[in-house]
Formats: C-alpha cells, sequence, structure tokens
C-alpha cells in the first residue's frame, strides 16, 4: 500500500494548488508573493470543504471532479503567465525550502515509526497499529472519516443517528468535509462496521491527516520570520518537528495541530496590517476545524480591539478594519452555535468539560440530572478553586518533580521507559513544557525578557491570559490544559523560546535543537504512557526491517537537526528590534505586569466564586 502514502501527499499538492489558484487570482491583494505559498494550502483546505459541502447538499458528486479541474487549468495557465510579483528574496526562498524539506522529513519519520511499532506490535487492523503507536483511540482518529461517512450517505442528524452514541456536532465539520472531497475525487470507499474499515482507504486517511497536521510548520515559518527574522524561524521550525509531543499527537491523526495552522496565518496578516476579512476567514476556519481555538479567537479579537489604540504593531487598526474583522468573524462562527441550536444537538463534550460528565451521558440522560449531579459531587470552595487548581497544574510541572523525587529516593528505580513518560506528560499537561521540557528553563528566560518589552503585558493579556482563564472557567475537569486540546499554548510557548535564543552563538543553538531532538526520540520510543496507556520498544525488540525503519526514523531526525545547523550557520544573529522598557528598571517593569496579571486572575475567580454561591 506504499501508493496511499505518494497518493496522500498528491492529494496535498492538489489542495496547495487549487488554495494557490484562489490565492493569486482573489487575495493577491493581501497576501504578497514571498507569503502565497504559506497560504495556499489553508485556503485550498476551505475551498474543498465548501465544495464538498455544497455538492453533498445538492448531491451532485461530479461537481468535486469538474472544479478540480478547472483549478489545475488555471494554475497552468498561471504557470504560463509572467509572475510579476515572484519573489527574489533570498531568506524567503531559504526558509521556505527548509520548512519544505521539515515537512517531509516529519512526514517520513511518521511513516517509518508507524511500520516499525506495527512490526514489532502487530494488531489486527491499522487503528489498533496506530493506537499502539500514539495512544490515540480508534474513535478520536477516525472522527473526521465518519463525518465525511455521514455526509456521503446524505444522513440527517438528530433523524439518524451519528456513531453509536456520538453526537455528530460534537466537533465542526470542516475535516470531514475535507475528507469526503478526496475520498470522491479518488473514488476511495467510505465504509465502517466495528473499526474495520477498507485497507487501503484507511492508509490514505492516516497519511492525509498526518499531513493536513504537519501543515502547521507552514503556519509557524512566515509568523516566526516576520516576528524574529530568519534565524528564527529556522529555529521554531526546527524545534517543532524534533518534538515528541508534536510527533506523537499528529501520528495519532486528530484534528489537532491542522486547526492551529490557519489561525498563525490570521495573526501574520494581523502584524501585516492586511486583510481584516481575510483573518477572521481564516479564524473561522481554525475553528471549524477544531472547536478549542475559540478561546484563542476571544483573545485574537481583544488584540484587534487593544491595537486601534496602542502601537502594538506598526501601525494602529483602524476602526473600518477593526469593525469588519469582528462582523465577519462572529457571522462566520457564530453561524455554527445556531446551526448547533437549530437541530438540537446534546453535544456530549460540552457536559464532559462543563461538569465532568462521560462522553455520551448527556445522549442518555437529561442535562438537568447531571448538572444536579455534578454540584452534589462538589463543595462550594472545592468548586470556586477549581479553576485556581487548574491554572497551578498547567503551569507547574509537578510531574517531573515527582519522576525525580522517586529517583532521589529510589535510584535504583531508574528507566528509560519511566523518564519517556514523563517527559509526555509534562508536555501534555504543562503548558509551559510544550515545546520540551529541556527548552522549560529558556521559555521561562523568555517570559520575563518579553515582559520588558513595551505594550507586551497587553500582548500577553489577550494572547495568554485571556484564553486561559476561558478555558479555567469552562473546563472543570481534572487537567482542563491538555495540550493536545488547546494545542495554541504551543505556539505561544515557541515565541519565548525563540525570542530567547535567536541572538545566540551557532554552538548554543546547536546544542538545544540536539537537546529537543533527544529528548524527542526518548519520548516517541520508550513512553509506555502516550495519550492512552500503551507499549514503548526496547532495542532488543527490533530486528530484522525492524532495524530498516528505525534507522529511516534516526536518519530523517539526523536531516532536519543538520539542516537547522547548517542553515543557521554563516547568518549572524539578528538586530534586537524590540522595544525598549519604558523605564530603567526592568524588574519593577516585570513585577508590575505579574501583579496586574495576579490581580486580573484572583478578581476573575472571585467573581466565579460567586456565582458558585447560587447553585448551593
Amino acid at each position: 500500500m506504499r501508493e496511499m502514502e505518494l497518493l496522500a501527499l498528491l492529494a496535498i499538492s492538489l489542495m496547495s494548488v487549487i488554495g494557490w489558484v484562489i490565492t493569486t487570482e482573489c487575495l493577491a491583494r493581501w497576501v504578497d508573493a514571498k507569503a502565497r505559498f504559506y497560504f495556499a494550502p489553508a485556503v485550498g483546505m476551505c475551498a474543498c470543504a465548501i465544495i464538498a459541502y455544497v455538492a453533498v447538499g445538492t448531491k451532485q458528486m461530479w461537481a468535486i471532479r469538474a472544479f478540480t479541474f478547472v483549478a489545475l487549468v488555471a494554475f497552468v495557465i498561471g504557470i504560463f503567465k509572467k509572475q510579476s510579483g515572484a519573489t527574489t528574496d533570498t531568506h524567503a526562498w531559504r526558509l521556505l525550502r527548509f520548512t519544505l524539506l521539515a515537512l517531509l522529513c516529519l512526514y517520513g519519520m511518521q511513516i517509518s515509526l508507524f511500520l516499525l511499532f506495527r512490526a514489532i506490535y502487530p494488531a489486527t487492523h491499522e487503528v489498533w497499529n496506530i493506537l499502539n503507536l500514539s495512544g490515540v483511540s480508534p474513535p478520536d482518529q477516525m472522527f473526521a472519516w465518519h463525518q465525511a461517512m455521514f455526509a456521503a450517505l446524505h444522513r440527517h442528524y438528530p433523524q439518524d443517528p451519528f456513531y453509536g452514541e456520538m453526537d455528530l456536532y460534537d466537533r465542526p465539520h470542516l475535516g470531514g468535509y475535507l475528507t469526503l472531497f478526496f475520498f470522491q475525487l479518488f473514488h476511495l470507499p467510505l465504509k465502517e462496521n466495528h473499526f474495520i474499515y477498507p485497507a487501503v482507504a484507511l492508509r490514505f486517511y492516516h497519511c492525509f491527516w498526518w499531513l493536513l497536521n504537519n501543515l502547521y510548520l507552514l503556519g509557524i515559518a512566515p509568523l516566526f520570520q516576520r516576528l524574529f527574522g530568519y534565524r528564527g524561524a529556522i529555529l521554531a521550525v526546527a524545534s517543532t518537528a524534533m518534538s515528541g509531543f508534536f510527533f506523537l499527537c499528529n501520528v495519532g491523526g486528530w484534528m489537532k495541530f491542522a486547526s492551529a495552522y490557519p489561525f498563525l496565518l490570521a495573526v501574520f496578516l494581523f502584524l501585516e496590517g492586511r486583510g481584516p476579512v481575510l483573518q477572521a476567514a481564516l479564524c473561522a476556519a481554525s475553528y471549524y476545524v477544531h472547536g478549542s481555538v475559540l478561546p484563542f479567537l476571544a483573545g485574537f479579537g481583544m488584540l484587534q480591539i487593544f491595537s486601534s489604540f496602542y502601537p502594538i504593531r506598526s501601525s494602529l487598526t483602524r476602526a473600518r478594519d477593526l469593525i469588519s474583522f469582528a462582523l465577519v468573524g462572529v457571522a462566520l462562527v457564530g453561524a455554527w452555535f445556531v446551526t448547533v441550536w437549530w437541530v438540537g444537538s446534546k453535544q456530549p463534550l460540552l457536559y464532559y468539560y462543563l461538569y465532568g460528565a462521560d462522553l455520551t451521558q448527556a445522549q442518555i440522560e437529561p442535562a438537568a440530572e447531571i448538572v444536579k449531579a455534578f454540584y452534589a459531587k462538589h463543595s462550594w470552595s472545592s468548586l470556586s478553586l477549581f479553576p485556581l487548581h487548574n491554572l497551578v497544574q498547567s503551569i507547574v510541572p509537578f510531574q517531573l518533580f515527582a519522576y525525580f523525587s522517586g529517583l532521589f529516593r529510589f535510584p535504583a528505580s531508574l528507566k528509560l521507559s519511566d523518564l519517556a513518560a514523563t517527559i509526555f506528560v509534562s508536555q501534555r499537561f504543562c503548558v509551559w513544557c510544550a515545546v520540551s521540557l529541556v527548552a522549560f528553563p529558556a521559555v521561562l528566560a523568555g517570559f520575563f525578557r518579553t515582559l520588558t518589552t513595551r505594550y507586551s503585558g497587553r500582548v500577553i493579556l489577550s494572547i495568554y491570559l485571556v484564553p486561559t482563564l476561558i478555558v479555567a472557567l469552562v473546563y472543570r475537569i481534572e487537567w482542563g490544559f491538555s495540550l493536545h486540546i488547546i494545542c495554541l499554548y504551543h505556539a505561544a510557548v515557541l515565541f519565548l523560546w525563540v525570542s530567547f535564543l535567536k541572538n545566540k552563538r551557532l554552538l548554543v543553538l546547536s546544542v538545544g535543537l540536539a537537546a529537543i531532538a533527544v529528548e524527542g526520540l526518548i519520548c516517541v520510543l520508550s513512553s509506555n504512557m502516550r495519550f492512552l496507556p500503551v507499549n514503548g520498544i526496547h532495542l532488543n525488540q527490533v530486528t530484522g526491517t525492524g532495524f530498516l525503519y528505525l534507522g529511516g526514523y534516526l536518519g530523517l531526525l539526523a536531516v532536519i537537526l543538520v539542516a537547522a545547523s547548517l542553515e543557521l550557520h554563516g547568518f549572524p544573529p539578528d538586530n534586537d528590534q524590540s522595544v525598549p522598557a519604558a523605564t530603567g528598571n526592568r524588574w519593577l517593569l516585570v513585577s508590575g505586569k505579574l501583579v496586574a496579571g495576579l490581580m486580573i486572575v484572583a478578581l476573575t475567580i472571585g467573581i466565579y466564586s460567586l456565582y458558585c454561591l447560587r447553585f448551593y
């Protein structure tokens, strides 16, 4: 089934071609030639999903192939046109080349590790092979598949049951319609029977979603080049591609980092001061891939408001642009909530986060009973402090401290698998470890360094504190801050990591990247705790072709590391363009911002506690 790996690459290429045509012909005034390639897959993603939605709604599935044919013809015609906007920027071209190399290497690593784990832990079906590798359960792996199958069969919710006791409207549908587009285009079967799927189509589906999630690198590259220059962008892309958590989350086929990709492009456009309507559309696309980005959309809206009064970027946001962004964004995202209300969805996931109910409990129990049981389980004081408890858990890597505490008491208990599990769990639940555990000290240093710059308090309030408080108040479950759900924290922490390291010597950068690579290697190969408990591998289990798969993974990991070091070599550190602190006393400025943040947190939790009184 090796052709499915290539077919998935072809699908992403076609999606990018479609997006390129639309971006060139319709969005060129907002997206310049240097950034056009980064935007093409995101625009193509939206276009393909919309066409699939229209084709299913009108029962004219031929429209998918017709649309693809027209886009290809337009692309060929465009090739023969003189491209006056073609870029000659050496740094832009080299960054694009490196990003594509990292993306393809990451894809090769995913294929290699899948084959390795399948050889060591053979399973009855491929969804269980993916479970053994990533720890992602089949329902989460296959959610987009079942959405696509539901639509292809022209079923209607709630008259027709969705997937067992799951709710069709637990997650927005862009991923499902995007999957449907390419399954129809390539005539692949969309069927399922008790987690049994057509083998060839299943392989394509997994490879396709590996690549879709890997497109996150195309969101990081232009944004970090805009923020930190060429060196910072290379460092950001390489750090992400070699991260163990990023690898395992993506290889599970979850619709996670693919949702962050359009959002990062929207932030890039915001910094450029272009296309408020396109920014809103990209934010909506991000939400329609996965709903967990909603708190960050609220924070991004607040940042837009702040930029109308303070020079957070190169120019103030005009009132007309702010109104355009708000109206389009609210209309596009609000349409989902209107639809959910209209069809009468019970949304079990909502009750899971709000009231700790089982994932399907809301489908079979009255909502009033779920709410009553939740408040009977918690006292007023414990419920009031729940947000604070989750906030602390998201900042302090308690798992790491517990591991070293146990190692100090029982040195003989040292196991590589325990270290690997600690690495993964720490990255999953402590958002400040999102890049890696070894990066945590540098991330803290980058945070305090960022606080010394002008207007950084307002940016941190918008991008970090507001979404975090929303999550803390809404996600009333243990470990509400789980990075695979709130994956946009990765980009924020990556910003702090790069801001601290970007002007360091090449040797320091190379050591930092190598440390992330080694940590990722340990986590991916040896951890017995991923999203679900699984088995890592030991060297004595690798035999025959397994060494080829392992060698392929290690070789591609080394390619990213070496290529990043070579790209950084010869380029001097960029001049620090951060705005100097407003006062000479940096510690006083940092302390003031920290105190202000803590006061906002305390006030929010206090108001929440008073709100909780009405239930007791």
